[in-house]
């Protein structure tokens, strides 16, 4: 939020983005808060300098997203290096947040109702500062299961009864 108008969206790997996890979360993303979305997914990589072929980790579907969740460029494709464009046009979205009665949702956010979760840092700052990322076992213990767990200790999500 704060006015952002273009916002950059991390890649995600397959299968979130064959399975339309991918755009239906950056659609949402632009539509609700009213911006572009910039979502520019990984291409294949190669395990070591002397592959031919590389691997698609990333599944493709790199996108732009306009303020209205209007898919404005999308690539689908995997295969090496590939671009994708479309047009943003700032002027089109400060008119649409100024006129729009309905679909400009941010008008209408109700953020008390969210304040909770913002009292506090909800994922670690700087974690990599010092050191080197370590692999998903020592990053799901060191970091998920802790944010997991601070959610339920601060009351914004509740265990489950089992």
């Amino acid at each position: 939020m704060n006015g952002a108008e273009v916002v950059y969206r991390a890649s995600l790997p397959a299968p979130f983005t064959e399975n339309d996890f991918f755009e239906i979360t950056n659609r949402a993303r632009a539509l609700e808060n009213n911006m572009y979305i910039v979502a520019p997914n990984i291409g294949s990589y190669h395990l070591h300098p002397e592959s031919k072929v590389g691997i698609d980790a990333g599944g493709g579907q790199s996108m732009i997203v306009d303020y209205r969740g209007q898919i404005t460029g999308k690539q689908r494709d995997t295969n090496g290096s590939t671009f994708v464009s479309g047009v943003i046009d700032i002027e089109a979205l400060r008119h649409h947040r100024e006129s729009a009665q309905v679909t400009n949702w941010l008008k209408d956010v109700r953020s008390e109702l969210a304040q909770i979760i913002y009292e506090q840092p909800v994922y670690p700052k700087n974690m990599y500062m010092d050191k080197i990322p370590g692999k998903h076992a020592e990053y799901k213990r060191e970091v998920i299961d802790k944010q997991v767990a601070s959610m339920q200790e601060r009351g914004i999500w509740k265990k489950p009864s089992r």
